[in-house]
């Protein structure tokens, strides 16, 4: 997880989970690389359960095609085991997961091994599968195929429903769609606090026509996490729409035979045909395949130059039928010139890593009715292209590199044919894939003893305000040689206070940056923060722990290649609160996969008179700040529409309560109104554990309602009480501020 605290902007199943604080190893562990340059890449957890047979797709990778691959190790649940249930395909590296029936659940890490260019190169951890438990028995989806019919209003509003047996006592407390990102689709779907499984109102124009869509779901219970393989599948059928040839408008040599393209069609492909409505002018000759579309015209047919026929289709599946006025339109000519080798070129423009671009056909091509197409690419471009992130339009032979493909820096070959009715010429060309000249990474270390410091970077706690004033922090970068970066702080944000203003008491309101090396100077910069609900015997408010955050941009180059990092860079001031408390976590930023997340490692020191009598919750002002971090307000509860709002109302309404977007319930161990939250931790959004203090957040419940994980960091204040008591009387409790939760669904 390196780089995650060095940039911002960038998805696994795992458990709870349950933390000090932490800056954990990455989730992501599918890509490693050395010297030289090769990297491997495998699809992220993909969610499985007992009896079930899955293949997961061979790798894509950075350099010369691997080979002889090869299981070096397995973990379950962080710990190594054998296992016979995973085999890999030698050649190409796809895993097979078979004879799941005993299998135990658990979290399974696959480390392989292959050849690159003979040098062997290992990948540790390159695989997570999440093997669930069976579904239990009583559970069933209703209807287990919902049919939709896309003419329908509102169609997308059709929907299923999880119910259970009650005689046999199954309670269900969480729902989510099962983790396999080989199918994109299950973007389109969402499933509620109450187990409807419905259409994303927001992804339904993603819906195809005709398409079947099948979906697991991941169901938890007390006895754990379950999983109910192809639940359900959402059946949309509809009549025949948007026929399209490509091309659609042909010229034919006089007296030649003639086939067109294959047609593209949306709609149910149940009895599905295809026919001639009719032809303007009327001509015998020309025939259509009922069942691929396929317009053929005979030999000798055409024989007057210059004519015209305009062809209308019918199409007509077991849901309707639908007319195509002029579908096909062919011109009758004298000559077709025949493709000319020598002539087929492309225009290839520079290319850089993480651009999109057009290759247009280079001037002077030669040939008459060519249809283009990708002809036997191989390793990254053959991936991309079935990725529909490199295409290529049929008629004009251009090609488009999408700005989300992941193409690293290498050199490649792509494949062109063009075929015309004189014949085939196929070509290849380079395609060079650059690195970004001004790409680079930067962190500021950390002072809380952590290494090594580039993976918990950007951390400084300090104990007095005399060694902040002192600090100056100096950037680490990998600038490129003769390179040089343009340094700014965007943002400080804190904890506000309703009684201040928001730059008077935040530690690192004030501190200052050079523009050309990136030093960041504290010298005249806020330490403290304050708890103003408390007060000394000389009615001053009583400075408190707290977290404040700067955000620092750096940026190299100018123009289209100009190269941006934003991080952020937190602060914590190490004052006990009036009680004598001091909770010392470290790592002090908590990073969390926002869906998932791992179980971490960390220290935490605790200053306090008696710690069998501290009592630790989570209380007040809850404050999120988007993962951009480039805007100075937070979000809130209480604020409508924003991300907050909406886990606070699914949490009130998992608990059967009215939501009071004021009230600390969600994120408490020990309250106990309406509903004893120590008696259902899982449906609580967070909490602290009373024995160790360790933060505790809860799988799946950072998401807004229209499904997008949260992105971006909680401060929320914590209460501590030296005296044992609970739940109302932890409100006079003592304020502090120990940690910062760094929400990231790629973390």
């Amino acid at each position: 997880m390196k780089t995650k605290l060095l940039t911002i902007s960038r998805s696994l199943k795992v458990f709870a989970i349950i933390a000090l604080a932490l800056v954990c190893a990455s989730c992501d562990k599918t890509e490693t690389t050395d010297s030289t340059g090769f990297i491997l890449h495998y699809y992220g957890v993909t969610d499985i359960g007992p009896s079930m047979a899955y293949t997961l797709e061979a790798p894509t990778y950075k350099g010369s095609a691997p080979y002889d691959f090869t299981i070096t190790g397995i973990t379950l649940n962080d710990e190594a085991c054998t296992t016979e249930s995973f085999v890999i395909d030698a050649e190409t590296g796809a895993i097979n997961i078979q004879n799941t029936e005993n299998l135990a659940t658990g979290l399974y890490a696959i480390s392989v091994g292959c050849y690159s260019n003979g040098k062997y190169f290992e990948f540790k951890d390159a695989v997570q599968i999440n093997m669930l438990l069976a579904v239990p028995e009583g559970v069933t989806v209703t209807p287990a195929e919902v049919v939709v019919k896309m003419e329908d209003k509102k169609w997308w509003e059709a929907g299923a429903q999880v119910t259970t047996d009650t005689e046999k006592h199954v309670s269900i407390t969480g729902y989510s769609i099962a983790e396999d990102e080989s199918k994109e689709y299950l973007k389109y779907f969402t499933i509620s606090n109450d187990g409807i499984i419905t259409f994303n109102p927001d992804k339904k124009d993603n819906i195809i026509p005709g398409e079947k869509y099948v979906i697991s779901l991941k169901l938890k219970t007390k006895a754990g996490e379950h999983l109910y393989a192809d639940a359900v599948t959402f059946n949309v059928i509809s009549k025949p729409l948007n026929l399209l040839y490509t091309p659609n408008e042909v010229r034919v040599e006089r007296m030649t035979a003639h086939e067109s393209e294959l047609p593209t069609i949306q709609g149910s492909l149940e009895g599905r045909t295809y026919a001639i409505k009719s032809i303007t002018p009327e001509i015998s000759g020309f025939t259509i395949d009922a069942t691929t579309g396929k317009i053929t015209i005979a030999e000798n047919v055409l024989t007057t130059i210059g004519n015209i026929y305009k062809v209308d289709v019918t199409v007509t599946n077991e849901y309707g039928n639908a007319d195509f006025p002029e579908a096909y339109i062919v011109t009758v000519v004298d000559f077709i010139a025949p493709i000319v080798p020598e002539k087929f070129k492309y225009e290839i423009p520079e290319t850089y890593e993480g651009k999109g671009y057009t290759i247009p056909l280079a001037d002077g091509f030669i040939g008459d009715e060519v249809i283009f197409d990708f002809s036997d690419n191989e390793g990254a471009i053959k991936d991309q292209i079935e990725k529909k992130r490199i295409s290529i339009d049929k008629v004009s032979g251009s090609i488009t590199i999408a700005e989300n493909n992941t193409l690293v820096p290498n050199d490649y070959t792509v494949k062109v044919k063009a075929t015309n009715p004189k014949g085939e010429v196929t070509i290849s060309f380079p395609l060079v894939i650059k690195a970004n000249p001004n790409k680079f990474t930067f962190h500021y270390g950390n002072n809380i003893g952590l290494s090594p410091e580039n993976d918990y970077a950007n951390q400084f706690a300090y104990d007095t305000e005399e060694a902040f004033h002192g600090t100056i922090l100096m950037p680490k970068t990998t600038l490129p040689a003769g390179k040089s970066a343009k340094w700014e702080i965007l943002v400080k944000k804190p904890v506000k206070s309703k009684e201040t203003d928001i730059n008077d008491y935040v530690t690192g309101s004030g501190a200052t940056i050079d523009a050309n090396t990136g030093a960041i100077n504290f010298s005249n910069a806020k330490f403290q923060y304050y708890d103003f609900k408390q007060t000394k015997p000389d009615n001053k408010s009583v400075p408190m722990m707290n977290i404040g955050m700067l955000v620092v941009k750096a940026t190299c180059g100018e123009g289209d290649l100009a190269y941006s990092v934003t991080a952020p860079i937190f602060i914590r001031s190490n004052i006990s609160n009036r009680n004598g408390v001091m909770l010392d976590y470290r790592p002090f930023v908590l990073q969390v996969n926002s869906k998932t997340g791992k179980y971490p490692t960390g220290k935490l020191t605790i200053q306090c008179p008696d710690q069998n009598l501290l009592r630790v919750d989570y209380r007040r002002d809850f404050h999120f700040y988007t993962v951009d971090l480039t805007k100075e307000t937070s979000c809130t509860p209480q604020q409508p529409d924003n991300l907050m709002r909406d886990v606070w109302t699914a949490c009130w309404n998992e608990m059967g309560l009215t939501p009071n977007y004021g009230a600390k319930k969600p994120m408490s161990y020990y309250d106990i109104s309406k509903y004893i939250n120590r008696e259902h931790l899982d449906v609580l959004l967070g909490y602290v554990n009373p024995e160790t203090k360790a933060i505790v957040i809860n799988p799946d419940k950072w998401k807004s309602t229209d499904g997008t994980y949260a992105n971006g960091v909680l401060i929320g204040s914590m209460v501590c009480h030296t005296e044992g008591d609970e739940d109302k009387a932890l409100n006079n409790g003592s304020k502090l501020n120990p940690v910062a939760i760094w929400f990231d669904e790629n973390f």
